[in-house]
């Protein structure tokens, strides 16, 4: 397997380790070229699992089988654009673009046998499984998901302020930055029928994007509520699923369960791995011949982006 990443940062470098992982279990020769564009210097471990650095379009091999849009989100359509008549496969990174102004039909696989898949790991995850066993098990007439954190602790040693995610022209705002959340609600939940939106830059944080973006979502049959900011100084990702038969509450952080009238909590076990269960999962599903549905191809991944920017 002949494979392109467009960058390597945490999240390229993590989707190395973890294809390499899932290729050497499943016996597939690998070969992983990067593009570079800075002179930071990679880490022995991951020098190691890399062919080539790209530093010039004259060094790329005139097809991959797959290509890992892996650069910042202001440059995924052009790079989509760019690399889709040297690739059978495609990798994206969420959000799909950092504005709903695209058109999708551009850039939608030309051959029906390959497979574009967009990036939502949150639905790998236990926390993932524990809502849609409930959501699968009793009516819920309403739905609170939060996902509250303070942004500038995410990559530790490093300048917040330099992060794509506070600037609006390079794809930032936490309202598409993590859309994680409003993805998995669609998986749970399907489509909506409207959305409201109120999103903007209000606490200190320097950055010119979005650092709260709060939604209500109309469906035929419930309503539900969505919170999205940076600045949350204590992490809480969590949903409360207001339904026919209990209040259940389900923590991402804290891995538990709770039915409140019943009285209960359950914990669910630390879940480190729904990355790696992603990256298993997009191997197989270019490797099914289309035996495997695709959750997340281009239309979806769009779809979700612009219920983030307050469209239906």
């Amino acid at each position: 397997m002949d494979v392109l990443f467009t960058a390597v940062g945490s999240i390229g470098t993590r989707h190395v380790g973890n294809l390499t992982k899932v290729c050497e279990e499943k016996g597939i020769e690998l070969n992983i070229d990067v593009c570079r564009y800075t002179d930071r210097e990679l880490s022995d471990d991951l020098s190691k699992m890399i062919r080539r650095e790209i530093r010039n379009d004259e060094d790329l091999s005139d097809f991959y089988d797959v290509v890992f849009i892996t650069d910042e989100t202001k440059t995924h359509y052009d790079n989509i654009s760019k690399y889709r008549n040297m690739c059978k496969h495609m990798f994206i990174e969420k959000p799909i673009f950092e504005d709903a102004a695209y058109n999708v039909e551009d850039i939608i696989p030309q051959d029906e046998t390959s497979v574009y898949y967009v990036a939502c790991p949150v639905r790998f995850t236990d926390y993932y499984k524990e809502l849609s066993k409930i959501v699968s098990n009793t009516d819920v007439y309403s739905a609170r998901i939060i996902f509250s954190s303070y942004m500038p602790n995410w990559q530790k040693g490093r300048d917040y302020t330099k992060s794509f995610r506070c600037f609006v022209s390079r794809g930032g705002g936490v309202d598409i930055d993590s859309l994680h959340d409003i993805d998995y609600m669609t998986g749970l939940f399907g489509q909506p029928l409207n959305v409201k939106r109120v999103a903007g830059h209000y606490s200190n944080l320097q950055m010119d994007a979005p650092d709260i973006a709060v939604y209500i979502f109309e469906y035929k049959d419930k309503l539900v509520e969505v919170h999205l900011d940076y600045f949350g100084r204590t992490p809480n990702r969590r949903v409360e699923l207001y339904a026919k038969d209990d209040v259940y509450v389900v923590d991402f952080n804290k891995k538990t369960v709770e039915k409140q009238l019943e009285g209960s909590v359950r914990s669910f076990a630390p879940d480190d791995d729904f990355y790696y269960r992603e990256m298993t999962y997009f191997v197989d599903l270019i490797l099914s011949n289309g035996t495997i549905e695709n959750i997340n191809p281009i239309q979806n991944a769009y779809s979700s982006l612009k219920l983030a920017k307050g469209l239906v």
